[in-house]
Order: C-alpha cells, then structure tokens, then sequence
C-alpha cells in the first residue's frame, strides 16, 4: 500500500536551521563596518594601529566564518542538532569582541563624545538586531543581547557623570527582553502554522494518489509511475514488469452479498496483494473496480512465479472480509516484461498486458498469461 503521510519529523528543526542562517549570515559584515566608523571617528590608527588592525581583522573573520558555516542540505535531526549547537557558539563572538570594543570607547579618554554616541548606537542596533531578527532561538538570541548589553550597563552604572544614560539603557534593555520575548513567540506561531500547511498539503497530495476504499495507489498515479519507469527504461535505466489482475466473477459477489461484502472483498485482497508484493520494489494500485495492477521494479524479479504464487494462495485460501464472512475468490493475471523495441513505450506494455488478462480470462479464468516470449 501507499504509506500515509508521515509526520513532518524534523522538519521544524530543519526550519530553524535555515531560517537562523539565512537571516544571521550576514550580520557578522554589521560588525567590521561598525569598527571602521569607530576607528575612523575616534583615529584609533593613531594611537592604536596595531588593536585597530587585530579587531578589525578579528570582526572579518568572524563575519567571514558566520558565512561560510552553511547549514546542512539534508540529514537527520541529529545533524541539525550539531549544526546549530556550533553556530551558537560562533554567532555571539562578534558580539563579545564589540562588548569589548564598547568598554574601550567608554572608558578611554582618548576617544570623542561623537565616537562614544556613535559606539553606543551602534550597541543598540546590534542588540536590537539580535532581539528582534535572531529570535529564531530564544536562548541564542538572549545570549546576543545580554552579552552586547551587560558589559555595556556595568560600564555607564560605574561611571558617575552618565547615570542619565545608564537609566536610559537600562529602561531599554528591559524592552529588548520584552521585544525578545514577542519575537520568538512570533516566530513559533508562524512556524505551527507552516507546519500545519505543510501537513495538509502532504495530506491531500497523498489521497490525490490513494484509492480511498483500499489503500493502494489508485489508477493516476499508477499510470504516471508506468510511464516514469518507461521513460527510464528507453534511457537505458532499469527494467520492469507490469502486472494486471481482475477477481474472476466478481459481478456474483455483489449480487449475492451485497456491496457491502463486495467491498470487504476488495479491501482483503488488498492486503493479501500487500503481503505478496511488498514495497519498494513493488508498487500496487487499484485500476478500477475489481481489476488491480502490480509494477514490479526489476526484470531480475521471477514476476511469472511471484503471480502463480498469488493465484495458487488465493485458490487456497479464502479471504478474510470481516464479520465471520470467508470469501474463497480466483483471479486471472496478465504479465509482461517491458521491451522498448517490443513494446515501444508504457501504453503499449499497458495495451499487451491487458490483452493478456483477456487472454486467461477466455481460457477459462484462475491462471496467469504471459506475454509471447516469457513463458506464456
């Protein structure tokens, strides 16, 4: 049968991978230009060319390792894990490196006013940045903000002539825990819901291919999956067989025991078809009602023997259709090996195998007819 559709199993920590990186990867560049306004306002290359060059190289490489630390294309939760368990650890080095530079500016007579405010600015962007884009992971996000603020409100509260601008700040950072907050609540609403539309895409597109009364693939997506393995066949790909069977008499089951038990009957051979053909290599699909098809992946695959063993079970053992009712049915099979010289593409194997169907049909039903050539 065609699997249900799974839940989406990390799928919402593949999302926050993603999202982390892309909305993150370039942030670190924020950094380096910042440090040039800083270095050029207060002329650190004056009094400090050898710091001025080490952060300013320091904020590119940590910029430069931010983007080059792609998240994984495919892969389990695990890797996802310990992808974003490393980038957690890159992410607020920058923002350790500019905490450090902040305390600089604050605390050295030899930088401006201007160079102070500008330093100062630039904090609260960084924060606000981390606060309200990086929300993705709370915790990742708060590490942000608390490391490019703490060192800062520890400076101005130490410095007697800026206690304004420490309350300020101060009244600020409580907003950006606040704003912080909001944001990845945000974020993980729009993340329920992606994820809630992606099931029900994956939902419909899986009834789209499902025969709703047994399960297997229905008459569409078998025909599309045939012609896939046709057109990958004529490319030199690998072979395939195709299998066509209908329940003899049937018409007598309906009319004997109602649709109901018709029905029962159709759902239990389903499962024996299960059972006998099991996936991948197999896919099943009711072609309409009782008639059922088989494609069997490989033309390594005994399918003459695979549909006599079905045929001789179903002889023998009746089917179980629920409520005490055993039903003792007899198919006729149709078979052949898709020969792109023979067959020239899935019609015409399609068109030669249903033949054969009629084939045993007329020679008196229960029995399987291959096509000329392989065993018929």
């Amino acid at each position: 049968m065609i699997a249900a559709p799974q839940p989406l199993a990390g799928w919402r920590l593949r999302q926050v991978v993603a999202d982390t990186h892309q909305l993150s990867k370039v942030g670190g560049f924020l950094y380096v230009f910042g440090w040039a306004v800083i270095g050029w306002l207060g002329n650190v290359l004056d009094f400090a060319p050898v710091i001025a060059l080490a952060v300013g190289g320091g904020f590119l490489v940590l910029a430069a390792l931010r983007w080059a630390m792609r998240p994984p294309d495919a892969g389990d939760e695990e890797q996802a894990r310990r992808w974003l368990r490393r980038y957690a650890f890159v992410l607020p080095l920058a923002s350790v490196l500019w905490a450090g530079v902040q305390a600089w500016v604050l605390l050295d007579a030899r930088f401006g006013e201007d160079t102070r405010m500008v330093s100062l600015i630039a904090t609260i962007g960084y924060a606000t940045v981390f606060a309200n884009v990086y929300s993705t992971v709370r915790h990742l996000a708060a590490v942000g903000v608390g490391v490019l603020f703490l060192p800062m409100l520890v400076v101005l509260w130490s410095l007697p002539d800026v206690r304004a601008l420490a309350v300020a700040m101060s009244f600020y950072a409580l907003y950006l825990a606040g704003a912080l907050v909001r944001s990845h609540a945000e974020y993980r609403r729009r993340l329920r819901l992606d994820e809630a539309l992606r099931e029900q895409r994956d939902l419909y597109e899986h009834l789209s291919r499902t025969d709703s009364l047994t399960g297997l693939a229905n008459r569409r997506h078998f025909t599309a999956c045939l012609e896939h393995a046709a057109t990958r066949a004529l490319r030199g790909g690998a072979g395939f067989t195709l299998m066509i069977l209908d329940i003899d008499h049937f018409k007598r089951v309906n009319d004997r025991l109602g649709h109901a038990a018709g029905d029962a009957c159709l759902q239990a051979l389903a499962d024996r078809l299960h059972r006998a053909f099991p996936p991948p290599s197999c896919l099943l699909a009711r072609l309409g009602g009782e008639e059922f098809g088989v494609l069997l992946d490989g033309v390594q695959v005994d399918g003459r023997a695979l549909a006599e063993a079905l045929r001789h079970d179903l002889a023998q053992h009746p089917l179980d259709c629920g409520n005490g009712v055993q039903l003792s049915v007899t198919v006729s099979i149709g078979i052949g090996t898709f020969e792109p010289a023979r067959h020239g593409d899935a019609d015409g194997l399609y068109r030669a195998v249903d033949l054969a169907l009629y084939s045993a049909k007329g020679e008196g039903r229960n029995r399987v007819h291959a096509l000329a050539g392989e065993g018929a």
